[in-house]
């Protein structure tokens, strides 16, 4: 029964629709959201679509007034720079140098390329470094550029302690590196190492390294000394691989065989043996030490010295009563027993 009062009320929906020319499928009364004053889904489209076609306007706008306002900015910068640039008052007028005593004024300007008009803007402090440092006194140096006109460079020279003889001579710092090899003219009084090559000291393995401390040790030892063997009075000491260290003093040429270590005590011994020598007359006419075999010590007298013993025995025990000992004297072809 409701089935068939459903199936007439359609029938006659569509014999009104028929009669009136539309179509079955085309919208009958409007909405209540029409009804109601509410924009339809077209106008809705529409407006959405001007919303964001503004918006983008609008972006590109902003877009635009900002690369105006940076190509504005950029122009102002370059121009500002080139002012500056060409400007006097940024021009480097004062250069302050401390520290050199063996490089020149105008080798460290040069180096750093002051030596002509620079403006501080296009100064580089770091590159000016590192051109200077190649000098060959300079060990260590640092630069800075003070605003607007000023730039103050300090240097810190390598200090000769030796020279060492590889061919050619070099002076060697306190680190033991040669850094600069003896110009003509060039006569420093400085004990002369030898016995190593060319080849070892300029790219020294660790076997190099040792025996180069080795030297410095004694240099150390011979700087404390205020004798005969004190390190102004040092002409030349010599490196063997097996021997050790061997010197030579400047004013009679004596030669002392150290070895290797214990220097102090080696001297100390030393000083009281020379003491005795030359307490007794004895000293003159002495051309050779030997401190390797420690606690003896071997000196030996020129041919036909007055200063050979004529009663070794008894000098050396007088010696060993010092705490020193002379364990043989060949310039007499005799021996004193320690």
């Amino acid at each position: 029964m409701k089935r068939r009062e459903s199936r007439n009320r359609y029938d006659r929906y569509r014999q009104g629709r028929l009669k009136s020319g539309r179509s079955l499928f085309s919208p009958g009364r409007k909405s209540k959201k029409a009804a109601d004053g509410q924009p339809s889904l077209p106008a809705r489209l529409g407006r959405k679509l001007a919303a964001a076609l503004g918006k983008s306007l609008k972006m590109v706008f902003l877009t635009l007034v900002t690369v105006a306002a940076l190509a504005a900015l950029s122009a102002v910068l370059v121009a500002a720079y080139l002012y500056v640039s060409k400007s006097d008052y940024f021009s480097v007028k004062k250069v302050t140098i401390s520290g050199i005593t063996h490089s020149s004024r105008e080798e460290v300007l040069a180096a750093a390329g002051l030596d002509q008009a620079l403006n501080i803007l296009a100064f580089d402090p770091d590159e000016a470094a590192g051109r200077i440092s190649i000098l060959p006194w300079v060990d260590q140096v640092r630069v800075a550029r003070q605003m607007p006109d000023t730039v103050t460079i300090e240097v810190a020279e390598h200090r000769p302690k030796l020279l060492v003889s590889i061919g050619r001579l070099y002076y060697l710092n306190e680190r033991g590196e040669p850094f600069k090899e003896l110009a003509p003219g060039e006569n420093p009084d400085l004990p002369i190492v030898t016995g190593f090559n060319e080849d070892e000291l300029l790219s020294p393995g660790p076997s190099i390294r040792s025996a180069m401390a080795e030297v410095l040790f004694l240099v150390e030892t011979l700087a404390r000394r205020n004798d005969e063997f004190r390190l102004d009075n040092v002409s030349e000491i010599n490196y063997d691989l097996v021997r050790g260290l061997t010197l030579f003093t400047k004013n009679n040429r004596l030669e002392v065989k150290i070895g290797f270590g214990a220097y102090e005590e080696k001297f100390r011994r030393l000083g009281r043996v020379l003491a005795h020598l030359k307490l007794r007359g004895k000293y003159e006419g002495l051309v050779y030490i030997n401190l390797e075999a420690s606690p003896r010590v071997t000196v030996r007298y020129a041919p036909g010295s007055t200063g050979l013993w004529r009663q070794p025995g008894r000098l050396s025990a007088e010696m060993r009563d010092q705490g020193a000992a002379v364990w043989r004297v060949t310039g007499s072809d005799r021996k004193a027993a320690s």
